[in-house]
C-alpha cells in the first residue's frame, strides 16, 4: 500500500469513528425494572403507549415506573387505589397499594410496581409504592 493510500485509508476510518459516535441516539427510555429494583427510567403519561406498546403481561413479574398527577385517590379500608394517566390517548394506571399517605388528586407522584395489563387502555400496577417528588414514599 502505498504511503498516499494508507492515509486516505486511516482518514475514512476516523471519519466513520466519528460519524458512529454522532450518529448514536441516546440511551432507550426504559420503565421496566426486574422486580423491586427501580427502573433506570420514569415514563410521562404523555409517553406511557409508546413505552408500553409490546410489553406483555407475562408468568414473570417486571416493575414499571411513571410519573404524573393522581386522577384517582381512593382508600377501601383495606387497599388504597392510585389512578395516574387517562387522558385520552393515555392508557390509565392503577396503582394497588396499602394507603394513600394523604396523597391528593392533583398532586404529581411516581408510582412504581408490578406491571400487568388486562386490557390496551388500562394498567395495573399491584403491588406497588407511591413517591412524592420530595421523595415521601409510601
Amino acid at each position: 500500500m502505498t504511503p498516499r493510500l494508507s492515509q486516505l485509508v486511516a482518514a475514512v476510518l476516523i471519519l466513520g469513528s466519528v460519524s458512529d459516535a454522532l450518529s448514536q441516539e441516546e440511551p432507550e427510555k426504559n420503565p421496566f425494572a426486574d422486580p423491586d429494583m427501580q427502573p433506570s427510567y420514569r415514563a410521562q403519561c404523555h409517553e406511557v403507549r409508546e413505552l408500553t406498546k409490546d410489553r406483555e403481561t407475562g408468568s414473570t413479574r417486571i416493575d414499571f415506573s411513571v410519573t404524573g398527577p393522581l386522577a384517582l385517590v381512593h382508600f377501601d379500608g383495606t387497599l388504597a387505589y392510585l389512578g395516574l394517566c387517562g387522558t385520552a390517548p393515555e392508557p390509565k394506571v392503577l396503582c394497588i397499594t396499602y394507603q394513600t399517605n394523604d396523597m391528593k388528586v392533583g398532586e404529581v407522584v411516581t408510582i412504581t410496581g408490578g406491571y400487568s395489563r388486562p386490557n390496551p387502555d388500562f394498567i395495573v400496577l399491584d403491588p406497588c409504592l407511591a413517591q412524592r417528588p420530595d421523595g415521601t414514599a409510601q
